[in-house]
């Protein structure tokens, strides 16, 4: 297991940590990531900048992606990969195969930790005092656009909006869906 000291500490991981504990944004997260391939580092950071009240351009977003996309593509999608075939496939013959996933889930963590740790290098926020679940919302349209998701359906309205209170946790689940009506 990685010791949390030897995570890279920011405002931006700190938030996901907390985000991603809120009812039900780890399985919207992981939803839009499987079904549309998205990130879910750039989809927590779309609503890290709303609540530093920000709003990414195309180009600062593009440039976000670009930044990351190396990384994403040969470290944490290859740990991805192995973390879920081990858990798939029965490997009740190999002895302890299970030790072997929480050792390579463990590794894919710090590799998404350093993953947002860069982002936030690039582009160093912080809170603002006014929040803006409105501004984290435009975020992730523009990141859905910019990765060429052609139609947000009902569905992904659902997940998005869990997404947002996620890191709104104040807004009303009705309120947060409406953001992407």
């Amino acid at each position: 297991m990685i010791e949390a000291d030897k995570l890279p500490h920011n405002p931006f991981w700190n938030f996901s940590l907390e985000s991603y504990k809120q009812p039900g944004v780890a399985p919207a997260c992981l939803v839009l990531q499987d079904k549309h391939d998205l990130d879910v580092n750039l989809l927590l950071f779309c609503c890290w900048a709303g609540l530093c009240s920000r709003l990414l351009s195309a180009i600062e977003l593009t440039g976000m992606i670009a930044g990351v996309e190396a990384w994403r593509d040969r470290v944490i999608e290859p740990l991805r990969d192995v973390r879920r075939w081990i858990k798939q496939e029965n490997t009740q013959g190999f002895r302890q195969s299970e030790e072997l996933r929480q050792g390579v889930k463990d590794l894919e963590l710090w590799a998404e930790a350093l993953q947002q740790n860069y982002m936030h290098l690039q582009m160093p926020l912080r809170q603002s005092e006014r929040p803006s679940p409105e501004i984290a919302a435009r975020n992730l349209v523009v990141y859905l656009e910019l990765c060429e998701v052609a139609s947000i359906g009902t569905a992904d309205c659902a997940d998005l909006a869990a997404i947002v209170r996620g890191g709104f946790p104040e807004l009303p689940p009705l309120e947060a869906v409406w953001l992407f009506q």
